[in-house]
């Protein structure tokens, strides 16, 4: 299924923000305090939604047992490379799975790639069809101005944070 570019656009802050959502109530959890995972100031996990959008193309043919191996190949990859980039850019890591048996460079490890796989499979078969219905239910003229919007703010905030 081919989406338009303001479809892969609302995909991707949909992607990010449940992100941000599942790494911040993880982090929360884990600290019992509230902990902003983003690598911007607003709910936004840019990495999810990168991946989660680039997967609806990567890995929409697949189907079955091949759906969740892509998906899980591909998300690990995405969180490997990205954890190498944060890293140079910020000079510290954001996530370390170092103590994990099963590791590569401490970015990735066996349980976590296992989790996106299971991840991809569901957004990819699932995910996306429900959201998709629930955007098509936003007036056309509300949603282009929305995700225009959107997408300012998360502009102005990376501008933000990058200074």
């Amino acid at each position: 299924m081919g989406y338009t570019g303001f479809e892969r656009l609302w995909l991707f802050f949909a992607f990010s923000f449940f992100g941000w959502v599942l790494e911040t109530v993880t982090a929360a959890v884990r600290q019992r305090r509230f902990v902003n995972r983003g690598l911007v100031n607003g709910p936004f996990c840019v990495l999810y939604g990168i991946t989660g959008t680039a997967m609806l193309v990567v890995c929409r043919e697949l189907h079955g047992i091949w759906l969740f191996l892509g998906s899980m190949i591909f998300s690990t990859l995405a969180e490997w490379i990205a954890g190498h980039v944060i890293e140079r850019m910020y000079h510290e890591r954001w996530w370390d799975y170092s103590q994990v048996k099963k590791n590569l460079d401490g970015y990735v490890c066996l349980p976590a790639s296992l989790v996106w796989g299971a991840l991809g499979f569901v957004v990819v078969r699932w995910g996306n069809g429900l959201l998709m219905s629930l955007i098509r239910l936003i007036p056309s003229v509300l949603k282009t101005i929305l995700v225009l919007a959107i997408a300012g703010c998360l502009i102005i905030d990376m501008a933000a944070s990058a200074v």
